[in-house]
């Protein structure tokens, strides 16, 4: 019970929009109502996994074999229209996406990440392979009348200089979803904001990696809606460099908007969510 009594709520309405933000503290090392979770998973008939706690949770519908160091289960986002369609930014949805099979990057530092965790106990004999650096392509899930959606490509871009122009700021949250230090040889950090304006509002979901000497990546989301429109504009792109071929002051390396602009782009996609009022 006091999980849920911490919790932090925030919401706001924007129009036709509610904005719900929840904070709490990093998730639990073990299950914290074993009588019920046990019961629940001996069952094996349960539909409604709300009634786990959120260790258990994540235990069942993930496939890691470890978890960020500093997991925020209860941390999000939430965007809902009156018309019952939305879309939601959680760590749980995010590590999903993340490579629970195949080291993707076989470097020095992987041996590292996995001798400073034999003697956790969620690791049996040998950390199996998958990707200790947690990087996700996830854009946020979709939720409620999806069918009221329709998700294209697009050549329209969401206007950066205009949301540089200072305006007054209605509603603000900065959350993280999830870090880890890599042994403390770099940072993998998922983080989501939002701010609404008077006459629109914007979210950028952030991935950052930085392997120390080796490599720096960043994976963003971007949602923008501008009031008196029927649709979102969302951009998803990866950037990034091997540290050796960046020509920046060591202190960039750890401000991903500053280094942002030094990167290569890897990836990209341009989509509008339209729907109707």
């Amino acid at each position: 019970m006091a999980n849920k009594v911490t919790v932090q709520k925030y919401s706001f309405t924007f129009g036709l929009w509610i904005v719900k933000a929840k904070k709490n503290h990093i998730l639990q090392s073990r299950c914290t109502q074993p009588l019920k979770c046990d019961s629940i998973n001996n069952e094996g008939t349960m539909t409604d996994d709300s009634t786990l706690c959120d260790f258990c949770l994540y235990e069942k519908e993930l496939e890691l074999p470890q978890l960020p160091e500093m997991t925020f289960p209860t941390n999000s986002i939430r965007l809902e229209h009156e018309n019952g369609f939305g879309i939601e930014f959680n760590a749980l949805e995010a590590l999903k996406l993340v490579d629970s099979k195949n080291d993707v990057m076989k470097v020095a530092i992987s041996e590292a990440w996995q001798e400073s965790r034999l003697d956790d106990s969620k690791i049996k004999d040998v950390v199996k392979p998958f990707d200790w650096t947690y990087s996700s392509h996830y854009k946020g899930t979709l939720f409620g009348k999806t069918d009221l959606l329709s998700i294209s490509p697009t050549e329209e871009r969401i206007d950066v200089e205009k949301l540089k122009v200072k305006s007054k700021i209605l509603f603000y949250q900065d959350l993280i979803l999830f870090e880890d230090e890599l042994a403390d040889n770099g940072t993998a950090q998922l983080s989501v904001k939002m701010r609404i304006m008077p006459d629109s509002f914007f979210i950028l979901l952030r991935y950052f990696l930085r392997v120390d000497h080796l490599l720096v990546r960043i994976i963003d989301t971007r949602l923008y809606y501008e009031e008196g429109t029927n649709y979102l504009l969302r951009e998803h792109m990866t950037k990034e460099n091997k540290i050796k071929d960046l020509t920046v002051s060591p202190a960039l390396l750890n401000n991903p908007s500053e280094l942002w602009d030094h990167l290569n782009t890897v990836s990209f996609e341009y989509e509008k969510i339209e729907f109707q009022n």
